[in-house]
């Protein structure tokens, strides 16, 4: 039975299913998996067009039509390692852990120096919490890719070394990719953003900026970099290095998501530097962020906070709330003091960040100086389970679960997730048989990776509840 619901879950999420009936079809629809079908019985060796067919299957929710595809494929090209990489995609689709790492061991086995396989792999270890089994596959690929494809693979591996907390190697890898002649500008710079976030990890805060400011000379128009500039005025000390940067795109650039992020920046510059953050000044840039994106939850939901250190104007917080409320966002957590509010704000950032430590530090003081301020044990716990301080989180989560009467769906899960990072899966699969809510479509995915850490420790499966 819970096979059954995990997999109407997995079918049900972001499907498209045509209708049954050939009456309800549009007029003079044809279907483009009857093509392929129909070109498979005469090129069974396609295996190009397995894939395609496979990929409408899955998305329209065809379960007997994608074992089929597979089985064919299988049966006429079972020496070819893509065959079992499209049998490994059916297996992960259906959240058969155990037989997709079969499939995509047997393709590695017929390719060993093929990337595909031990791509794959690296995939299915990092969605299953089998970190390390991830990075090895990492280093395999690295060691296999050519010239072309080489910098990728050096940078992932660099990035999945950093979540297993080695930021030393990961720091290795990233100065390697750095010192290629004719590495991407895009790899180039998320190589400076790793360099980045591991500074900031190490209290490194003057390098950390340099290591940005390379960063955005290799993607000067990239939004989402921008955005983690803005992120990183609150996060660090000093921030006066990154004015220019926004000051460009402000000049030069009428992209929205570029303006916001660069008038965002502003802002928190503004508001660090100034004895007043509601003065006029200071509050123009908030009007210029506010006309480039009306409402905005992170620019109303700072204001607001500014707003509430300042009793004179409770008539003008309670306006900016209801307009938080229409958007169906939460009330921000207040604080007493300006000081305050900029640590709330660099605990928040620097966790955006991958800084977990400068959340947990600045969390520390929070919590003596505003003890009644909602939201900072949700951070606390969130900056823990990503700084890998699994004890203190495990204790902190079961804390809080003592304390109420109905746990958070997402805190459990995350709870389970720790376990599994820390091996425990058995306890896992106990704690899922004895709930008594239905399932879930995140607790039949922890369940699947919890039977699938059980067999790879060669111990008995249990028998799906």
């Amino acid at each position: 039975m819970r096979r059954l619901l995990l997999l109407c879950v997995l079918l049900l999420a972001g499907c498209t299913i045509m209708p049954d009936d050939p009456e309800q079809m549009p007029e003079g629809y044809n279907d483009p998996k009857e093509d392929l079908v129909a070109h498979l019985k005469d090129n069974p060796d396609d295996l190009d067009s397995h894939a395609d067919l496979l990929r409408m299957q899955i998305k329209d929710g065809d379960v007997e039509g994608a074992n089929t595809t597979v089985s064919h494929a299988l049966k006429h090209n079972g020496g070819d390692y893509r065959a079992h990489l499209l049998a490994a995609q059916l297996h992960r689709w259906q959240a058969d852990l155990i037989s997709a790492e079969k499939s995509l061991l047997v393709a590695r086995d017929l390719a060993p120096e093929a990337l595909e396989p031990r791509v794959a792999l690296s995939s299915l270890y990092n969605q299953t919490y089998l970190e390390a089994e991830e990075l090895t596959q990492r280093r395999v690929a690295v060691d296999l890719a050519g010239a072309e494809f080489r910098s990728e693979f050096v940078l992932d591996y660099a990035y999945a070394a950093a979540a297993l907390g080695n930021d030393a190697q990961a720091g290795e890898f990233a100065n390697a990719l750095l010192a290629e002649d004719d590495a991407p500008p895009d790899r180039l710079s998320r190589a400076h953003v790793l360099l980045c976030e591991i500074a900031l990890r190490a209290d490194r805060e003057t390098d950390a900026v340099n290591q940005l400011l390379e960063a955005l000379k290799h993607q000067p128009d990239y939004d989402g970099l921008q955005q983690y500039a803005a992120r990183m005025v609150t996060a660090v000390s000093d921030a006066k290095a990154l004015a220019p940067v926004f000051d460009k795109t402000l000049e030069t650039q009428d992209r929205v998501e570029l303006r916001w992020a660069a008038l965002f920046g502003k802002w928190m510059l503004a508001v660090k530097a100034s004895d007043d953050p509601l003065d006029d000044e200071v509050n123009n840039w908030y009007r210029r962020l506010d006309a480039v994106s009306p409402s905005h939850p992170d620019t109303l939901s700072r204001y607001y906070q500014l707003l509430k250190l300042d009793p004179r104007r409770d008539d003008e917080a309670e306006a900016t709330l209801e307009q938080l409320r229409e958007i169906e966002f939460g009330e921000p957590p207040a604080v007493s003091s300006l000081t305050s509010l900029l640590r709330l704000w660099r605990a928040e950032d620097a966790l955006r960040l991958n800084a977990p430590n400068i959340t947990l530090s600045e969390l520390t003081q929070l919590e003596v100086r505003e003890p009644d301020v909602e939201g900072l044990r949700i951070m606390r716990t969130m900056a823990l389970f990503k700084a890998r301080e699994n004890d203190k989180c495990l204790e902190n989560l079961d804390n809080w679960f003592e304390q109420s009467e109905e746990p958070d769906e997402f805190l459990v899960a995350m709870r389970w997730w720790i376990l599994l990072r820390d091996g425990r899966s058995l306890e896992v699969l106990a704690e899922l048989r004895e709930r008594e809510k239905e399932p879930t479509n995140a607790s039949l995915w922890i369940e699947a990776v919890a039977r699938f850490h059980v067999y790879r420790k060669g111990g008995d499966v249990p028998e799906e509840g």
